[in-house]
Parts: C-alpha cells; structure tokens; sequence
C-alpha cells in the first residue's frame, strides 16, 4: 500500500488547460520580442539623432571657423591699405619741393593724405570700381544707398567684381565680404605720458601737460559737472602724474604717499610709477576709474613722444585747452566766447588748415580778439601727425573681427607698431 501511494505522487501530471497554456507562454515570447523591437528602434533613433546633431554642429562650427579667418584677413587688409596710404604721407611730409609750396601758399599739405581718406570701406571701393573710377559716373539711387547702407546695389558690386583697368589681370573684389576701416591720429589729444618726461616740478601747476588737462576740464559746463561730483580736478590730475612719474609721492595738495590711495582697495596694488601701456589703464589711476575717463578720453592719448598737438587734427575741447593755457593777458577766454568765435564764417573757412603755430596765432587774435603768446603756442602745438591708430572690422557673415593697429611713423616708412589687438 505504501509503495502504490508513493507512485501515484511521482506519476506526472498534465498541466491544466492543455493547449491553452502553450499559447500562453508563445504569446509572452511575443510580447518580449516587440519590447526588443521598440527598445532598438528607440536606441537607433537616439544615435541617429545625436550623430547627426553632432555633425550639423561641427559643420557650422567649421563655418564659422572658415567665415572668421576670411573676416580677419579682410580687417588685416583695411589695416595694410591704410598703412600704404600712411607711408606715402610720410614721403610726402618729407619732400621740400612740397614743403616749400605750403609755405607759399599757406598751407599744409605734407600731412594732408591722410586726412583725405578718414574712412574706407569695400564699398567705397566696389562703387569707385564698378563706376569705372569717377564717382561722377555713379547712378543718384546708388549713391543714396551707399550713404544710407554703406553698401553697393548688387549690379554695381558684381560689375566691380569684373577684371577691368588696373586690375585687368585678376578679379580685385571677387571675394565675399566686406572690410571697414577708419584711421585717427594720437597728436590731435593731450599726451599724458608726457608727465615721465617734465621731470620734477615744483607744483603741479608749473607742469604743462598738467595745466593742459585742467584747461581741457574747464569751462563752465565743466565747472558744474565736477562740482556736482565734489572732485577736485588738481587731485586727479596729480594722481595722473603720480602713477607715470618715478617718486612716491602725491602731487596734488593733499600730500602724502601715493600707494596710500590703492593699497586699501580689494585687491590692494601700488603705483605703476612708469608710462600707461594702454589707454585703458587710465582707468586704474584714483578718480579716473568711471565718468571721468568717459567724459575725457576722446582728448587723451598715451602714444607718442611728443606734447606737442596737432592744430590742424584735434578736436574743439582740446583746441579750447591750448587757447586757453596759452592766453597772454587777463582771463581766459570762456565756453561762450570760444562758442561764438567757432561760429564765426572767418573761422570757419581756415579751420583745421593751419600752416604753422604763427599763423594759428594771428588767426585766434584776428577772429577771437584772443591774444595768445606766441611761445608758449610755439612750445604746444604742431601741424603734423607721426602717430595713428587704425581700426579695421572684417565681416564675413556673421562672423566679425577687428583689428586695432597703433603705428608710429616718426622713424620708419614701414611704421613701428606700437599695439596689435584682434578682437
């Protein structure tokens, strides 16, 4: 008996449902296989797309790449066609038979080439070009839109595109972009480096770079403007003088040592007691370090070796300055009277065409009823230019670069760099 009850436990059994049960199990075989199915189809769908995003991106940053070297090699060109324009001044500046004409007819021509050509662009060239050379031959609707844009119509720029005249041999301005670049001077500002080179004085009203700056912050509207502000100009100024001269200490009447103003600051650092490198440095000099700088630094430069300033290039603030630092009797000369002598027609006809510091002179006493004396103006201001900056922007769709190239010309045809930025 208890071997028959041990068989009938062992015997196997069928399973319940018979067949049921066996389409079951092949229908969740079935269900995995589509989950399988679904997870590649999802996975390949992802690396697809990632790929292929990768590539598009890799792609434009190529582009871009490609765009900014041609944008860089046309800003570089704007840089080099100035600096052909500047070497020819420069020879021209030396030549005597020229010299001796401007002393003839009153005027000064050695510096003028420059002064020709402030601004130049592939659309000046592609209208002057694709015009045939005369701008006289210029459609009046072409003309507007380059005044308006700055660009060409399209017929003009693909005309100019064509190998024609000095150019017969090779396509000139087939290329895509554009170039823009302006040129501008460093003796038409007050040089503030200038202050390493008065040596000791013994206030810092007997320093000419300094009693220019002050007569540059002048004026009545300036009067208001620092009041406002409670800044002492004479401070400023002398903290200007303190960071490029060699002692340590302070020029301005408050006495004292100079890196007593920065070395409370965070961070803490000390007077340069040496040249500005930059313009921009100005802005670490107490009192210099927001509107002030802004309000002046159009009438600033930190290039050059000389103080003396262009009469013919600088700008009405600093014309005002000279006048006024070099009045020969009683009180300088206010904004309102210097306002009213600009607006005189006589002035207006000779500005900016002075022949030299004489005739500069006689023409502020005979318009301005302003005496000046004559060696303080001989000792402060010059009718040429040896230092420039030229600024020259590339574009090639949206990319852009800007190349900012201070040259000196003093020396060299070939100009001295000064400073190189690539922006």
């Amino acid at each position: 008996m208890m071997r028959r009850l041990l068989h009938a436990l062992t015997r196997p059994r069928a399973l319940p449902g018979g067949a049921r049960g066996g389409r079951r199990a092949g229908g969740r075989r079935s269900g995995v296989a589509l989950l399988v199915v679904v997870t590649t189809m999802m996975v390949l769908t992802v690396l697809v797309t990632e790929l292929s995003y990768g590539a598009r991106v890799r792609y434009l940053v190529a582009a871009h790449q490609r765009d900014r070297v041609q944008a860089k090699w046309l800003a570089l060109s704007g840089v080099n066609l100035y600096r052909l324009i500047l070497a020819a001044n420069k020879q021209l500046s030396s030549n005597e038979m020229l010299s001796q004409v401007s002393d003839m007819i009153g005027l000064n021509l050695g510096d003028a080439l420059w002064q020709m050509i402030p601004v130049l662009n592939t659309g000046l060239i592609r209208m002057l070009l694709g015009s045939g050379g005369s701008v006289s031959d210029v459609d009046e609707e072409a003309m507007q839109e380059f005044e308006r844009t700055g660009q060409v119509d399209e017929e003009l720029a693909e005309k100019s595109k064509e190998a024609t005249g000095v150019f017969a041999d090779k396509n000139f301005l087939d290329f895509d972009g554009d170039f823009s670049a302006e040129v501008t001077d460093h003796e038409s500002r007050i040089n503030v480096n200038y202050f390493a080179k008065e040596g000791e004085v013994a206030s810092l009203q007997e320093s000419p770079t300094a009693m220019m700056l002050y007569q540059l912050m002048s004026g009545e509207e300036n009067d208001q403007w620092f009041h406002d502000r409670n800044i002492d100009r004479w401070e400023i100024i002398g903290n200007l003088k303190d960071w490029v001269d060699s002692d340590s200490y302070r020029s301005g009447g408050l006495g004292g040592y100079e890196d007593n103003l920065y070395n409370r600051l965070d961070p803490p650092y000390l007077s340069k007691n040496a040249p500005f490198d930059t313009l921009e440095e100005i802005r670490l000099v107490a009192g210099w370090e927001g509107e002030v700088f802004d309000r002046f630094r159009d009438s600033l430069t930190v290039y050059g070796s000389s103080r003396k300033i262009n009469i013919n290039t600088a700008n009405d603030y600093v014309l005002d300055s000279i006048i006024r630092s070099c009045t020969a009797t009683g009180a300088a000369p206010t904004t309102y009277e210097m306002q009213r002598c600009r607006e005189d027609p006589r002035w207006l006809l000779v500005s900016g065409t002075f022949a030299n510091a004489k005739d500069f002179v006689q023409t502020i006493g005979e318009v301005c009823g302003i005496e000046l004396d004559s060696d303080c103006v001989k000792s402060s201001v010059t009718t040429s230019s040896k230092t420039f900056t030229i600024k020259s922007t590339g574009l090639v769709g949206t990319s852009s670069v800007t190349i900012t190239a201070t040259l000196d010309y003093s020396k060299s045809y070939k100009g001295d760099v000064l400073n190189w930025r690539i922006d």
